[in-house]
């Protein structure tokens, strides 16, 4: 070979060389973004869809290739922005714009983050034994039991803000008590929340108060012999659903004649289901609930519909082979998004699958862990 062709060969090898490291580069860039929480974040594998949108309601999922990595679909499943955070255990608002990480469950601290992952300044976000987020999406409201005191306290807070304690909803009888108070609901628009108190396995009490000011406008209890499994509340704390102890698979022991769900505001029926449904979740206008259609038993396929509170139509039915793992209501909107998981297989992912008011569905491509 002659001394330039040599030299030919040469240049030849360097540009391609040089391409090569070039697209690497992309490649990697691809998958990395300054992490607003605490530097770089670099996965040759995950995809960053850039910062998400504001005033814009999102679906958070983990990403599968980097699980601290959260994914925003909006609700027509398009991916339109991602988070980064040092951990992957961040819950996200049901709109999308607010995020909480931490706390034991015990009433610890945990840390808001805005739509960015930027921490919140200010202190921490209590997370007690049943933490959700009012109908606001803004402020988190939580019920906690004082092991000093023996009482249940029902809280209230805006990130940034100190904690507001509501009100001292009961006391529990002694410390290795049977029961519990949860939140069913909370109601920054209607004023309203509402708590019930479970017994050994069956609802016991239930209260309706004030987000305010704590004062009680309701208190109803309920024997062993009622046969109700749960309660299921709307977000605005306008209706619940009382569930038969049938809709859960019980077969011995009281068993109510209904599902029934009640209007709050004066305790009148607006709608009676078989005792085999259950009420899951009400939609965000209250127009639509999610049922189960036969009762529920853990580890099994969980079949599903929404129906039509008004009419009594079914508007969508699932009887496939995945079992029912959460739900969130969309907000400002009539739709559903469900995460469905496979029975046998224990590993957190789920189909995403978004359900409208007009019946359609539709899934995110692939399966994802839900924030929700």
């Amino acid at each position: 070979m002659t001394a330039p062709n040599r030299q030919r060969l040469a240049v030849a090898a360097t540009v391609i060389l040089g391409i090569l490291v070039v697209a690497g580069l992309m490649s990697t860039r691809f998958a990395l973004r300054a992490g607003e929480t605490g530097g770089p974040h670099i996965s040759p594998v995950a995809l960053d869809y850039g910062q998400p949108p504001a005033d814009v309601n999102l679906l958070y999922v983990h990403d599968p290739k980097n699980p601290s990595w959260l994914i925003g679909f909006d609700w027509s499943g398009v991916p339109r922005g991602t988070v980064m955070f040092n951990v992957n255990n961040a819950a996200s608002a049901p709109d999308g714009q607010l995020f909480v990480v931490g706390g034991d469950g015990k009433g610890g601290g945990g840390t808001f983050f805005d739509r960015l992952a930027q921490s919140i300044p200010g202190p921490a976000a209590v997370t007690g034994y049943s933490p959700m987020w009012a109908d606001d999406n803004r402020h988190m409201c939580d019920v906690s039991l004082d092991q000093l005191t023996l009482e249940w306290k029902f809280s209230t807070q805006l990130p940034g803000e100190a904690v507001k304690q509501v009100a001292v909803i009961a006391r529990e009888p002694n410390a290795g008590g049977q029961t519990g108070i949860r939140l069913a609901s909370c109601s920054f628009r209607n004023d309203q929340a509402i708590l019930v108190r479970t017994t050994v396995s069956w609802p016991s009490e239930l209260w309706v108060v004030r987000t305010s000011n704590g004062n009680v406008l309701f208190h109803n209890t309920y024997s062993n012999t009622a046969g109700l499994a749960n309660m299921i509340a709307s977000r605005d704390s306008a209706f619940i659903a009382e569930n038969s102890s049938k809709s859960t698979g019980q077969l011995l022991g009281p068993l109510a004649p209904s599902t029934i769900i009640r209007r709050v505001s004066d305790r009148s029926v607006v709608a009676t289901l078989d005792p085999s449904m259950g009420v899951l979740a009400f939609n965000s206008d209250d127009s639509l609930v999610l049922v189960t259609t036969t009762p529920w038993v853990g580890g099994l396929p969980t079949q599903l519909a929404v129906i039509d509170l008004a009419s009594g139509q079914t508007l969508w039915r699932y009887d496939g082979p995945d079992m029912f793992g959460t739900v969130v209501a969309q907000p400002g909107g009539r739709d559903f998004t469900l995460a469905l998981r496979n029975p046998k297989v224990d590993d957190r992912l789920a189909d995403i699958t978004i359900v409208r008011a007009d019946g359609t569905a539709s899934q995110l491509p692939q399966r994802y862990q839900p924030t929700w």
